[in-house]
């Protein structure tokens, strides 16, 4: 059997001889096509004048020899690493996996990789991730955590360009992505006055967060617009969970008299007001009506089924990930700010006519 080893110690089927597989370089690529290394990369890259023949015959050896450049290489030449940065506080959020979905999705659209790092909400623990992101050298940040102010985050990315997401930090960065907070809250409320009520009681969440703050500026606006009192104890500070929702709603439901009506900033806390209310037997909307910002995939199949605010979390990322790439190819980016549009969708528990045989329709179509 004849020796299948080339001269510089690979064998012909692609492998070192000693089994392992080698990335193809350039210069195999070069040599396949008989033509100089230069010239190869000329014709890979679509610049230079050469003929229509030696491109093809390049493309050609590259697509046999599944030839992919070396983005080493590339960021060496370009002194840019096409890759990007994301830093969430719980990747295991649906919110936050949607957000990663549409940003990673823009992204390799335009030839960029994606860096994700859980950070947590933990001031030290978010500097560790920006800092091992930018030690990777990537050419921008897409940062939705912001426990500390633009201050240290500007002195942190140093000239790096970033993109605060859903939690923003003002005067950092080089722009802002964020839900229309206030006015879904707005909206929210609005229908609740359509529903007759008056005394309605607001759960929100931390006040030193974006969110948090646009979504009670909300609730307030919208109730001193139709003339309605805000009574302090109809508003409840609660951490984004359900536990603290169950915790403030009972609260509220304790009161005398009690709310005929709740808004929640989340989700999570209707989820707990739910409860709350169940464990009362406060029926809802009959005794409390409710509604949230935030629609829950599975909302169409609680009982009642959830009135709720509702976006698109993919298009959060995808924002983002454009107004990053925007800033990281130009010498000096402009700030802008993008607000992600949001809807609402009324179903039983706010009072609503609603058909139940069309929950699991919605919620599996």
């Amino acid at each position: 059997m004849s020796d299948r080893r080339a001269t510089d110690g690979r064998a012909t089927d692609g492998r070192t001889t000693d089994g392992r597989t080698k990335r193809v370089r350039l210069s195999d690529v070069a040599r396949r096509a008989n033509v100089s290394t230069s010239t190869a990369s000329r014709a890979l890259n679509g610049i230079g004048e050469l003929s229509e023949d030696t491109r093809a015959a390049v493309k050609r050896a590259a697509k046999e020899l599944n030839f992919r450049p070396s983005p080493v290489a590339r960021s060496l030449r370009t002194r840019r690493s096409h890759t990007a940065g994301l830093v969430v506080p719980n990747v295991a959020h649906a919110f936050y996996a949607a957000v990663t979905t549409g940003a990673q999705a823009e992204l390799e659209e335009h030839g960029y990789r994606l860096i994700l790092v859980d950070s947590g909400e933990d001031p030290k623990t978010v500097r560790r991730a920006v800092r091992t992101l930018l030690d990777h050298e990537v050419d921008g940040l897409l940062v939705s955590t912001a426990p500390f102010g633009a201050d240290e985050f500007n002195a942190l990315l140093d000239a790096t360009p970033c993109v605060f997401i859903d939690e923003l930090a003002p005067g950092a960065g080089v722009g802002n992505v964020a839900l229309e907070n206030g006015p879904g809250v707005e909206m929210l409320v609005d229908h609740i006055v359509e529903h007759e009520h008056s005394r309605i009681a607001f759960l929100g969440g931390p006040s030193d967060r974006t969110s948090g703050l646009e979504r009670l500026e909300g609730y307030r606006t919208a109730m001193a617009r139709h003339g309605l009192r805000i009574p302090a104890e109809l508003v409840r500070e609660c951490e984004w969970t359900i536990a603290s929702g169950f915790e403030e709603a009972a609260a509220l439901l304790a009161l005398e008299p009690r709310p005929t009506a709740l808004v929640t900033a989340s989700g999570e806390l209707a989820l707990g007001a739910l409860a709350a209310a169940r464990r009362e037997r406060i029926a809802i909307p009959n005794d409390l009506a409710l509604a949230c910002f935030d629609d829950l995939y599975f909302a169409p199949l609680l009982e009642p089924s959830l009135t709720a605010i509702a976006y698109d979390a993919r298009s959060i990322g995808s924002a983002g990930a454009r107004l990053l790439m925007a800033a990281a190819e130009q010498q000096r980016a402009t700030w802008s700010e993008v607000r992600i549009d949001v809807g609402l969708v009324c179903r039983r528990s706010c009072g609503c006519a609603y058909d139940p045989s069309a929950d699991l329709a919605e919620a599996i179509g």
